[in-house]
């Protein structure tokens, strides 16, 4: 079936018959400035998340990214804070995936330029965006988010700018310091604009039902808006994943959260675990 105008065309994935658990998370933010949440991410990976046969991180994985040479050893040099934290975190996945398990990450709005380096030290595989997963007869529909956020036309706008191949190549070409500092003013503007808002674009409904509609599925699975929740309407679900921030004061509004499908007795159980 072609995709409804506007809307991308979905990858498609089976899942294995052996499958019986998946677990689903999504902007963790993670970097130099957010220890905490790191730490309680690793923990998370040595501990429960070895209890999925795969893990889907939906995007948002990094504060930013901002090219795969982080992970050579010359970025240790150049910028030593950023390059710690993904060469801990791409090690970590690959522990994750060493003893068969699946690993799959999606591009979000900070982190569309994870490449091929990337996924090949984590043992991870890029998921397009939409992707559509069938796993115990049901068609989950997997994305970021970012693109149902149809009142958000500016960050439309950059985003279809910045996912073009010839940007990010002449992106990527630039010295790895130069993107540092650009991508560090790309995120004070950014945090400047939702202070002044003081709100920012949620997802929009009817263009959710769109895309359940046009990918033959009543199961989304997204995340960017920072609003966990579940929402159901005409017979069709669709559950938004937490963020994750376990450094910024109030203790009690700190979240952790990974979702959970598991297969068992003919059908599907679904629950969302803390995982500070």
């Amino acid at each position: 079936m072609a995709p409804a105008p506007g809307v991308p065309e979905a990858a498609l994935l089976h899942a294995p018959p052996g499958w019986t658990r998946l677990a689903f998370v999504s902007d963790l933010h993670l970097s130099a400035q957010t220890p905490r949440t790191m730490q309680a991410f690793l923990r998370w990976l040595r501990g429960p998340a070895l209890q999925a046969d795969a893990l889907f991180i939906l995007g948002d994985l990094f504060e930013a990214w901002i090219g795969d040479d982080l992970l050579d050893d010359t970025a240790r040099t150049v910028e030593p804070a950023q390059a710690a934290v993904a060469h801990t975190v791409a090690c970590a996945l690959q522990a994750f995936a060493a003893d068969g398990r699946a690993l799959y990450v999606q591009h979000g709005n900070r982190d569309f330029l994870l490449g091929a380096g990337f996924a090949r030290v984590a043992c991870a595989r890029l998921l397009p965006d939409p992707a559509v997963v069938v796993f115990q007869g049901q068609r989950l529909l997997l994305t970021h988010g970012d693109l149902l956020c149809t009142a958000d036309t500016a960050y439309l706008q950059f985003r279809a700018q910045v996912r073009r191949a010839d940007w990010q190549q002449r992106a990527l070409a630039q010295p790895l310091a130069e993107r540092a500092r650009q991508a560090q003013a790309l995120r004070a503007a950014s945090q400047a604009a939702q202070h002044g808002a003081g709100s920012w674009a949620d997802a929009d409904p009817a263009e959710a039902r769109r895309w359940l509609t046009q990918f033959a599925s009543n199961w989304m699975i997204h995340g960017h808006t920072h609003r966990p929740r579940d929402h159901w309407s005409d017979g069709q679900l669709r559950q938004v994943l937490s963020d994750w921030d376990c450094d910024t004061p109030p203790t009690d509004q700190q979240r952790a959260q990974a979702l959970w499908l598991h297969a068992c007795c003919g059908g599907l159980t679904v629950h969302r675990t803390d995982c500070r």
